[in-house]
């Protein structure tokens, strides 16, 4: 008995229309099963979001990671991957702070750093401080212009690989402690 016409001109039986089916779903399975079986191990860039905590006590991390980017900016081209984490004190006040790990490519990035800090220190409303993280040059800027601070804190990992937070109605002392807890040498280790 015919079941049905394809338009081709074949005639497709029942008995053969259940073996298909059978056959694409045992296909199916093997598939996932093969998809399950491989371990999925990041690749550069994503193995640098690696070395970034992925909860800070006290926060709430972001439901879902921002790809990593690539930009340019005076010190030259970078990939950047990041976290994004934030605290509700009230109906009326968040903190929001961001991690992030910016990578040079071998480009010294220092020298450009501490000239943006001797630029941060003549305004007026901002306190720049040098100092020192888990062994590692850092710089620590916090903006009082307006009615909230906002910090960003840079650590130099590597000449060419920097750690930022970047916390917006967060003073510089929290911003400074939030960054403390980066296991810099995990993301100095990382390779391209």
């Amino acid at each position: 008995m015919v079941s049905r016409i394809v338009p081709s001109g074949w005639v497709i039986l029942p008995e053969m229309r259940r073996r298909l089916s059978e056959w694409a779903a045992a296909g199916a399975m093997a598939c996932a099963c093969a998809m399950l079986a491989l371990p999925e191990k990041p690749v550069w860039p994503l193995t640098l979001r690696n070395a970034l905590p992925a909860a800070l006590p006290g926060w709430t991390a972001a439901p879902k990671e921002d790809l990593p980017e690539e930009d340019e900016n005076e010190i030259g081209k970078y990939v950047e991957v990041s976290r994004f984490f934030q605290k509700i004190e009230s109906p009326t006040s968040a903190k929001q702070f961001r991690l992030v790990i910016q990578d040079y490519n071998d480009r010294d990035a220092a020298d450009s750093v501490r000239r943006a800090m001797s630029e941060a220190k003549k305004a007026q409303a901002v306190d720049a401080r040098e100092i020192e993280i888990g062994g590692h040059k850092a710089y620590a800027v916090t903006d009082r212009g307006g009615p909230k601070p906002t910090t960003i804190v840079t650590v130099v990992v590597t000449p060419s690989r920097l750690v930022l937070g970047q916390g917006a109605n967060v003073a510089g002392e929290e911003a400074i402690a939030l960054v403390r807890q980066v296991d810099l040498e995990k993301v100095a280790a990382v390779r391209r």
